[in-house]
């Protein structure tokens, strides 16, 4: 073959092989699919893409179960105007780089769940009315490396999940918190509600969880390979499954948290070297459960509070002396439940009222960490009351400063004034003008004068 013959035949083959490769990169490029154009159901439309598509959703309210097992972006118009509605879980993910944005997701068992999944990314979703917004579960700390930010709400609150974070506070307005590869992080002062964890600690050391109240969630605080935290005044009531869950969790701090009426009270597998000593458990179907593991239940003198201790205080320092270890593990239980918070009073605000009307009171704003026992007011005149709520009637004008006192379980009390300023009742020409002066039809202002002035007149004895 002459050489210029066979630098052509290279030439072709090289052409041909740059058009095969172009053919295979253009064939592997992202499709774009959209619902409900292409499909009439985003499921369909999650079904029918290859790894890498985008589904675009239009407006509109959807109702359906979505389950995605592929990497693919799922792209809605914003939370305010793409709606995901469904019982049961209404997303479902198990898959890595997964993208999904801008959805509200509403009305299930669970929003928005992450099952062994990896590197999803979520932004600008609004999960609500579900009985679990957000949840997460995997087995090695991969499962938990995401990228979502504060843009993602959960019951109008928003989310923090921080990775790879160091010496930051977790602010106030925090619907949802998880620390993952996180150290020295607070999270303190919050209400956590109605996910799958309240808090959630992954491969995360040397933080604190303080003064947290938590309810209505499957799991209340969540430690996964995590050591030397302090979870410390905590609140968890009415948690559906586990209320403290530690896994391959050690040398972790528990105390003066109070855990009521849930499942699993404190719960522990594969942890060692944790210090559990002044919690309140209270009325948990399993107040505690532990498997391969070591921990202790005490300072040295005192232990725990158990609801269902039924021992005796024989030299009366508090501290059960016999039918020891209580639930197999506390030597010292304690006889009384241990609680250095005080409520917090609130008696409403200040109101202005007219003489002999009844006037209502209301103090169900008033918090504690476990739980109010009583409740006193002090009308101020002499009178009392002692519920939550409560309806007084002043007879005589004045000012009086209304008192009330809240006492917590433990006996603590704390107590919140306001002032009530009483009038005299308006004659009834004055109701006229009060009541005109709030914008009543003038028509009836006027007609009253005229009916004044003229029965006036006439106690004169002009016929006019």
């Amino acid at each position: 073959m002459k050489p210029n013959s066979f630098i052509m035949l290279a030439t072709s083959a090289l052409l041909i092989a740059s058009f095969a490769g172009m053919s295979r990169a253009l064939a592997i490029e992202s499709s774009v699919i959209r619902v409900p154009e292409d499909y009439s159901r985003i499921q369909q439309a999650i079904d029918e893409a290859d790894p890498g598509d985008v589904v675009q959703v239009a407006s509109g309210t959807y109702s359906e179960n979505l389950k995605i097992r592929k990497p693919l972006k799922l792209i809605g118009e914003g939370p305010d105007k793409t709606v995901i509605s469904k019982s049961g879980t209404v997303v479902s993910v198990n898959a890595g780089d997964v993208e999904i944005r801008g959805f509200s997701v509403q009305d299930g068992t669970y929003g928005i769940f992450l099952y062994y999944s990896k590197d999803v990314l979520l932004r600008n979703n609004d999960m609500s009315n579900n009985t679990w917004n957000f949840g997460i579960w995997g087995s090695s700390v991969s499962h938990f490396v995401h990228d979502i930010d504060s843009s993602n709400m959960v019951d109008g609150k928003p989310m923090y999940y921080w990775v790879n974070e160091d010496g930051k506070h977790v602010s106030k307005d925090a619907g949802y918190v998880a620390l993952i590869n996180c150290a020295n992080v607070t999270a303190e002062d919050l209400s956590l509600t109605s996910n799958e964890q309240g808090v959630l600690l992954v491969n995360t050391k040397e933080s604190i969880i303080r003064n947290v109240t938590m309810s209505g969630n499957d799991v209340g605080i969540d430690l996964r390979m995590s050591s030397n935290n302090t979870i410390t005044l905590n609140s968890l009531i009415a948690i559906n499954w586990l209320s403290i869950y530690l896994t391959s969790s050690n040398n972790n701090t528990f105390t003066e948290n109070t855990i009521r009426k849930g499942d699993y009270g404190i719960s522990s597998k594969h942890s060692n070297g944790n210090t559990i000593y002044h919690n309140n458990f209270i009325d948990n179907k399993v107040q505690q459960y532990q498997v391969n593991s070591s921990n202790k239940w005490d300072d040295g003198a005192q232990g725990n509070y158990w609801s269902d201790y039924n021992g005796t205080d024989t030299n009366g320092d508090g501290v059960g002396d016999t039918l020891v270890p209580h639930s197999g593990v506390d030597y010292h239980p304690l006889m009384n439940i241990y609680d250095t918070l005080p409520p917090i009073a609130h008696a409403g605000e200040d109101q202005t009222v007219f003489e002999n009307a009844s006037v209502n009171f209301n103090a169900s704003a008033s918090t504690d960490n476990i739980g109010i026992d009583s409740y006193f007011w002090d009308f101020g005149d002499g009178s009392v009351g002692a519920d939550v709520t409560a309806k007084h009637v002043y007879t005589v004008a004045g000012n009086y400063t209304v008192t009330l006192t809240v006492e917590d379980v433990a006996g603590n009390t704390a107590t919140h004034a306001i002032t009530v300023i009483v009038v005299k009742t308006p004659e009834p020409l004055e109701w006229m003008i009060v009541i005109a002066g709030v914008g009543v039809g003038a028509t009836a202002f006027v007609a009253t004068i005229f009916w004044k002035r003229r029965s006036i007149r006439r106690r004169k004895g002009d016929k006019s």
